[in-house]
């Protein structure tokens, strides 16, 4: 049964322990939405008072960028779904336009009332 099973060198079937640790994050998770910036040492700091972390500038303009990016793709979408729904409502407001002539037309024609709303 154990002819196809091959044994790694060393391995006795059990993991050693894990070399990396991370270290606990404190409770909440800092957004960093305002940060401090000391122009003579170049560095970016989270304002929070609980946070105070020190931040990489690379990486802070890099998410501000990604975020930008995403609101103008967001936007674009949006002022796009704008247009194609106003496009819709002209079209239907024509259509509606068209069928209470054609219901006046008939009126007219027919020298009578028509009942328009199915009520007796």
């Amino acid at each position: 049964m154990t002819d196809n099973v091959i044994t790694l060198p060393g391995g006795n079937g059990e993991l050693p322990d894990n070399p990396l640790r991370l270290a606990a994050r404190p409770a909440g998770f800092c957004q960093h939405d305002q940060v401090m910036v000391d122009e003579h040492e170049r560095t970016l700091y989270c304002a929070n008072p609980k946070c105070g972390a020190a931040l990489d500038p690379f990486n802070f303009i890099r998410g501000q960028a990604k975020t930008l990016a995403m609101a103008w793709e967001r936007y674009r979408f949006v002022t796009a779904e704008a247009r194609d729904v106003a496009e819709r409502v002209s079209v239907l407001k024509k259509e509606e336009a068209r069928l209470r002539a054609q219901v006046k037309r008939l009126q007219e024609k027919s020298g009578g009332l028509v009942n328009t709303r199915g009520q007796v």
